[in-house]
């Protein structure tokens, strides 16, 4: 690894020793215009329609906007002067983020065309003696250093980013012709390991789909190739074993949630070891519960529900939310346990309930999932619809006997997904450790 000739001490601690012609300066100096963006009102088909880019668009692993699904809103000229982006601008998160994406991410606008951003973003101009490519990487470098977390200001569940001071911070700078020599390299390296992280995730998109077919294979045409065939009567089922019964999940299974005024409220939840667990949506992580992070519910409030009580082997399911039909077998529970409003318990299961919780991942369910869910704003299921999916089964035997199979070929399957992302793990912190080592001087590469 190539470095400079002469170093001097940076005084800022995650930067270190900096080449000795590189000059301080602060951030805010090298941009010419900065704003936040504006959201406006819904699309009315004239003249003040315009694209708006959320931090959904953000496409982070290149650190650009995606034009996958862009928002048009209606907005008056008059709120987009100072707001209309141009190619090279960098966009900064100023607000959402969560516990493992903190607010602060940057990514360049890559258009020629008229557009501006919503009001979660602050945009930046840089200065035209200043590279942009170049400070993009810099902001890179400050996020995967975790400098964004110094400047929050969080106090109604959502982080915002102060921009102000976040934009305040030294840095040492080199001349332009070594700004654009590192962003020319730093772009060249980190598309080549975009590409080997880009084919990784095909590979567990393929493995994802290999699981999927398996499982709905088995759960749906059993394990005996040479069985007689009927047709199940149900679009989504098609043929079945012939011994088979096709029937409703309320004929094996009986569902419980919250209701009413028996959900809980902030002033409800208590410290850890004070009461016992609430699950979520977010505690179902690659088909398994994840125990991990959960909220403490006061035992009142739990005594309160005993049917939704969660023991090994009910199966949860989501009802409610962006994630809605998604779901998970309960194990190895390691406490007493509720759920969260936006879920619902299978209990008192007529059949092997690990049969079961495979037979609601497959496409036979999740297709009249699609079917039935509502809500205008928050995607809903209603526990009526769910009892009423239709399903096949075959005897308890056989069940046991698929649930057997789909154990081991899953556990296949599940070890090259995890190894796969593993695989990008590394990947990704080599390219962030690469732009720190590139942007602060620590190797050469001009």
């Amino acid at each position: 690894m190539k470095q400079y000739d002469n170093y001097k001490d940076s005084g800022v601690e995650w930067i270190g020793q900096v080449p000795s012609h590189w000059i301080m300066g602060r951030l805010k100096f090298l941009l010419s215009h900065t704003s936040a963006g504006v959201w406006g009102e819904d699309e009315k088909g004239d003249e003040n329609d315009i694209i708006c880019f959320r931090i959904a668009d953000f496409d982070y692993q290149h650190g650009i906007l995606s034009e996958k699904n862009t928002t048009i809103r209606n907005i008056q000229r008059k709120q987009l002067v100072g707001r209309l982006l141009h190619k090279g601008d960098l966009l900064i998160e100023k607000s959402g983020g969560g516990d493992t994406t903190p607010v602060g991410r940057v990514v360049r606008y890559n258009f020629d065309y008229e557009a501006t951003c919503s009001n979660f973003i602050h945009f930046v101009e840089v200065k035209t003696e200043t590279c942009s490519d170049y400070l993009y990487f810099y902001f890179c470098s400050l996020y995967s250093n975790k400098v964004n977390i110094f400047f929050f200001n969080q106090t109604t569940g959502i982080q915002n980013l102060k921009v102000g001071e976040y934009l305040s911070q030294s840095l040492f700078l080199p001349p332009i012709l070594e700004q654009r020599a590192i962003a020319t390299y730093l772009d060249k390296k980190c598309g080549e390991i975009d590409k080997v992280i880009s084919a990784q995730q095909k590979r567990i998109a393929l493995l994802e789909e290999l699981k999927q077919s398996v499982i709905t294979h088995a759960v749906t045409k059993g394990l005996n190739p040479n069985a007689k065939m009927k047709d199940s009567g149900v679009e989504w089922i098609g043929e079945v074993p012939e011994h088979w019964k096709v029937l409703k999940l309320k004929a094996i299974t009986n569902i419980f949630g919250r209701i009413g005024f028996r959900g809980y409220t902030i002033q409800d939840l208590v410290e850890e070891g004070n009461g016992p667990i609430t699950l979520s949506p977010s505690n179902m992580k690659n088909g398994t519960m994840d125990y991990s992070k959960c909220s403490y519910l006061s035992w009142k409030k739990y005594y309160e529900s005993p049917e939704i009580m969660i023991k090994d082997g009910d199966i949860l399911f989501v009802k409610t939310g962006s994630t809605y039909g998604k779901n998970c077998l309960v194990k190895d529970l390691p406490m007493e346990a509720t759920i969260n409003p936006q879920l619902i318990v299978f209990k008192q299961i007529k059949c092997d309930s690990r049969y079961l919780s495979f037979v609601l991942k497959t496409e036979m369910i999740q297709d009249q999932v699609r079917l039935t869910v509502g809500g205008s704003t928050i995607p809903t299921l209603s526990q009526e619809n769910i009892l009423n999916y239709s399903l096949s089964l075959p005897p308890l035997e056989e069940q046991k006997a698929i649930t057997e199979y789909l154990y081991k070929k899953c556990a296949s399957i599940n070890a090259s997904i995890t190894n796969a992302n593993h695989e990008i793990t590394l990947l990704q912190e080599y390219k962030q450790s690469l732009i720190t080592e590139v942007v602060t001087g620590k190797r050469k590469v001009c």
